[in-house]
């Protein structure tokens, strides 16, 4: 077994010689109470005395220079000289798991090479409750800036029990373990899937001989963070009126025209604000429940767990009320001891979540329809009774809302989102996972010591359709009488009908089948007491199958991990992985992998054992190449078959002056082959710095990193000319550089009764070009040299102030003739022209820093968490309909400090023009924002109840919290950044919880 070497410092220091005998008293418990386990001495000779006392006093004769190992299950692992043994001897709580959970085995945190982050959920759920996996890991793992993204690199493999999954098939409460694989040595078991690194999931398993129940429920509400604020009808008009007046046009809408669109009859003259109260809710609610069984005995031991969550949406009208996504979880996890040499693990696990909308898309239309265009709703009672002729369309319609109420439209708009939520029906998205994961091992001691064998397989399998009630509905364009507000209704201006078919639909059907297996030996040995030594030896295949697609997503490789350290004091490993792939020509179709990696304690050392300040350190490094197919795209999607000749049915062409049934498509080259093509390849070296100090009161865990993704598909059109395009074959050319480092560092200090926890998490991941295949006219422009994210466009000098500045500046190409009030760009080459040619790098789109601080503090009974999470360096482009407003898009107020003769000289928005406006609205550093910001991502206060309190109530133990995530953006974009266009927007969360053990 090996053992964690962490070194400690006491007030009392023993001489060597001084040392004759050490009582370990019965203050060393493990978390039940029972007396440590064993002592181990371990003797310049070799020889090992190891002493089991059930009094919880035993005394121990240590020779001199000897080694002293405590192993008490619950604690941190002690390990002391004997030059350095006080008197009395205690151990301190582990906080997290000793065993940490890798690809295919388990292995003493102390034995971890670098480059690896853990996270044990149950340190810290309770007073950080989340019910995603991403909240849980938010802010908490230095080098992971994202969800799934590992030092800027992005679509880490998400393993769960081994077994590539998904985020969304687990919550945060079925978590026994997070291993984040960030260096390539540390993921290479996996072999090409951990080009991206590896988020290696391990679900809770059951304890032996303590059944435990637990119940959590949690609810609340959560409100937008920001609407988009679009201009009412009457302000609209004025300013499209500025806008044609710009284009030399004459007023498209009188005043009298505006006047009523500002007092008068908001039907006849409507200005429609789809973000109002009238139309959505302030909040909405959610709430999830889980429940948590566990127990059994040494033989056969279960976990189970059942979940499910609720929500609602905004929308409070029509359908919209109904709308809700629902999920509901369940898994069971068994772990079955079938005899004294084989042992079993059956992971099962189902998720069925229905998510129920109103047709139609009612945000996109909220960010496009423009408030004066109709009323979507026409009050009947404004019909005289005397017009029997529309009284009777009324009396016809199928949809009369509240009674009261017609549906709006136009010809030319004859669907309206608010029709759409009263009587257009519905979509139910309903999606079923089911996944079964069985792992077999075997103990092959009796064949050779140390020796074992062990074999994973999973089916996994989903489906998802689309369930729908399609309804058709009329819309009216009312006749309002020139004398008063009164309306009519006329058969020649209802567009479309009233038809309920009463059909469910199924529509949008898809499934998904992904099946795995791996088999492998182990070998764990230790030899002396100094010698450490293990190995695996392992395959794995898996193969991914989605219907209406032919191929298949396969993944194979060979493994072999050899590894050894010596007295827990100095490491080595070794890993190479064998990988085949479908998606390279035949006889390029496989790739060896080697990577390594080194390790050295330093604190073992006699230079550190006895300091003062340093109590653990160690430093560590790995390096290797892993061949990879991960980046085997073309659009962005998987890439089949590149290597090879494909053609495509082109453009059309006809014969005989183009008579009928003279025509056909063209045979067209999509590009040519490459019987040479291979493995992309990810190229790296790391050091990692892992450390304690003053007694515990400070860690720290970083990484520096350097790394390349080599030899990227591409096709060299640089290389051929033009008429040979069609022709150009994909080539490993490409390369992109990353490098940066990541910063874990935690304070730990109890005063008194308070306890105080601040930690942080920095990471700076840089990236550059370092190869492309490029073809521009002016060096500026090449991408190489640049980041991979980089940002190009065009620099802004302010705007053109009258005809002589647009007469006098370089000659811009983009759209119409320019006018005072346009965008005015800087003549990057000098040819006194503006065009694409003037691009050039004006920011990046991802932040290289980020970061995370959590703060904890527990004073008796209750407990303070505070979670912020930030970046910096990173920019953004306002290039939505919200900020780039021309023709006769819908206003926003972003538009309201535009560049007029009264205002050129403070605008900050360009003239308006009722025509597009190709010159303005491009990309360039107008448009540019900074996303520097400072997120309040987490705030929750947590009470346990006091045990009196709890046995009264029949439970173990009982906490209550309130929380509140999202709370707040600190930036000086934060409008910006808090807002989503025509789409579901971001939200503020606010909860209470209640937690309890049985």
């Amino acid at each position: 077994m090996a053992y964690c070497a962490i070194f400690l410092c006491f007030s009392t220091v023993l001489k060597a010689q001084e040392v004759s005998q050490v009582t370990v008293t019965s203050i060393v418990h493990d978390e039940k109470g029972a007396p440590v386990s064993g002592v181990l001495v371990a003797g310049n000779g070799g020889k090992t005395t190891a002493y089991t006392d059930n009094t919880g006093k035993f005394s121990i004769t240590v020779p001199a220079n000897s080694v002293v190992i405590l192993n008490a299950k619950g604690y941190k692992m002690l390990t002391l000289r004997a030059a350095a043994i006080p008197p009395r001897i205690g151990m301190a709580a582990e906080s997290g798991e000793k065993e940490v959970y890798m690809p295919f085995g388990q292995i003493d945190k102390q034995d971890l090479p670098g480059a690896i982050s853990v996270l044990n959920p149950g340190t810290y759920i309770d007073r950080d409750f989340s019910l995603s996996v991403e909240g849980g890991m938010n802010g908490r793992v230095a080098g992971l800036l994202w969800s799934n993204n590992i030092w800027g690199m992005e679509n880490a493999m998400v393993m769960i029990d081994g077994v590539r999954r998904e985020f969304s098939d687990i919550t945060f409460n079925e978590i026994q373990q997070i291993s984040v694989l960030k260096g390539v040595n540390a993921a290479a078991l996996y072999g090409s899937q951990a080009a991206k690194g590896i988020i290696f999931i391990t679900t809770k398993k059951g304890e032996a001989n303590t059944p435990k129940i637990g119940l959590r429920i949690n609810s609340g509400v959560a409100l937008p963070s920001d609407l988009p604020s679009y201009l009412n009808s009457a302000d609209y008009m004025n300013l499209y009126n500025e806008a044609r007046r710009n284009d030399g046009l004459a007023d498209f809408f009188t005043q009298a025209t505006i006047q009523n669109h500002r007092t008068g009859n908001s039907f006849r003259f409507p200005s429609v604000d789809y973000y109002s109260s009238q139309y959505l809710k302030r909040y909405q609610n959610a709430t999830n429940a889980n429940a948590e069984f566990s127990g059994g005995n040494n033989n056969a031991r279960f976990y189970s767990n059942v979940g499910f969550a609720n929500s609602s949406t905004l929308l409070n009208l029509g359908e919209g009320k109904n709308e809700n996504d629902n999920r509901l979880n369940v898994r069971g996890n068994i772990d079955l001891k079938l005899n004294d040499k084989i042992s079993s693990s059956v992971y099962v696990s189902a998720v069925f979540s229905e998510s129920r909308r109103a047709r139609g898309n009612y945000w996109s239309n909220a960010a496009t329809l423009l408030p004066n265009r109709f009323s979507p709703l026409i009050p009947i009672d404004l019909i005289s009774p005397n017009d029997k002729t529309s009284l009777g369309l009324v009396a016809a319609s199928r949809n009369l809302i509240d009674g009261r109420y017609l549906l709006g439209g136009l010809q030319s708009f004859q669907t309206n989102p608010i029709a759409d939520l009263y009587v257009g029906g519905y979509d139910k998205n309903i999606r079923r996972i089911f996944q079964v994961t069985n792992e077999i091992n075997a103990d092959l001691n009796s064949v050779l010591r140390g020796l074992s064998f062990h074999t994973l397989f999973n089916l996994d399998y989903s489906n998802s359709y689309l369930q729908s009630i399609s309804n058709t509905y009329a819309v009216y364009d009312p006749i309002w009488s020139a004398t008063s507000d009164s309306l009519s209704l006329t058969t020649a201006r209802k567009y479309g009908e009233d038809a309920r078919p009463g059909t469910q639909n199924i529509n949008n059907t898809a499934q998904r089948q992904n099946v795995a297996f791996s088999s492998w030996f182990g070998y764990d040995r230790t030899i002396n007491n100094v010698h450490n030594v293990s190995a695996k030896l392992l395959g794995y295949m898996s193969k991914i199958t989605v219907n209406d697609i032919y191929q298949q997503i396969t993944n194979s490789h060979l493994g072999l991990q050899v590894g050894y350290n010596y007295k827990h004091k100095y490491w080595a490993d070794f890993t190479g992985t064998y990988a085949n792939s479908t998606r390279l020509p035949e006889g390029n179709r496989t790739g060896f992998s080697p990577s390594g990696s080194l390790g050295w304690l330093l604190s073992s050392e006699n230079f550190l054992a006895h300091s003062k300040v340093v109590n653990y350190l160690k430093l560590s490094a790995s390096a290797g190449i892993l061949n990879t197919d991960l980046d085997m795209t073309r659009n962005n999607l998987d890439a089949f078959f590149i290597y090879d000749n494909t053609y495509n049915r082109g453009a059309g062409y006809t014969w005989n002056d183009g008579l009928t049934g003279s025509s056909n498509q063209a045979t067209t080259a999509a590009w040519g082959p490459n019987p040479n093509l291979s493995f992309p390849k990810r190229k790296e070296v790391n050091l990692s710095l892992e450390g304690s100090f003053f007694n515990n009161l400070i860690s720290l865990q970083t990484t520096v990193f350097k790394m390349q993704m080599a030899g990227l598909p591409t096709q060299r059109f640089s290389q051929y000319p033009n008429y040979l395009s069609t022709f150009v074959p994909y080539t490993n050319y490409n390369t992109n550089q990353r490098s940066g480092f990541d910063l874990m560092l935690n304070v730990n200090k109890k005063v008194g009764n308070v306890e105080f926890s601040l930690g942080t998490n920095l990471t700076y991941a840089n990236s550059k070009v370092t190869k492309r295949d490029e073809l521009f006219l002016d060096p500026y422009q090449n991408r190489a040299g640049k980041p991979v994210d980089a940002i190009f466009g065009l620099v802004s000098n302010g705007f053109f102030m009258d005809q002589n500045d647009i007469s006098t500046s370089p000659r811009q190409l983009f759209g119409t003739a320019l006018t005072p009030g346009d965008i005015k760009y800087k003549d990057q080459n000098g040819d006194n022209i503006i065009d694409s040619r003037d691009e050039v790098m004006i920011g990046r789109f991802i932040a290289p820093f980020s970061y995370g601080i959590n703060l904890n503090i527990t004073y008796n009974a209750f407990n303070l968490f505070v979670l912020g999470t930030g970046n910096n360096g990173g920019y953004g482009l306002t290039n939505n309909n919200y900020y780039w407003v021309s023709g006769d898009l819908k206003y926003s107020e972003v538009v309201l400090n535009r560049w007029t003769q009264a205002t050129k000289t403070t605008a900050t928005y360009p003239r308006l023009s009722s025509q597009q406006s190709a010159n303005n609205f491009r990309s360039s550093d107008f448009w540019l924002y900074n996303t520097n910001r400072f997120n309040l991502s987490k705030v929750q206060l947590t009470y346990n109840l006091p045990k009196k309190v709890s046995a009264k109530l029949f439970v173990k133990d009982l906490l209550v919290y309130v929380s509140g995530a999202n709370l707040y953006t600190f930036a000086q974009n934060r409008k910006i950044l808090e807002l989503s266009i025509a789409s579901t927007p971001q939200f503020r969360n606010y909860n209470i919880g209640i937690r309890a053990n049985f």
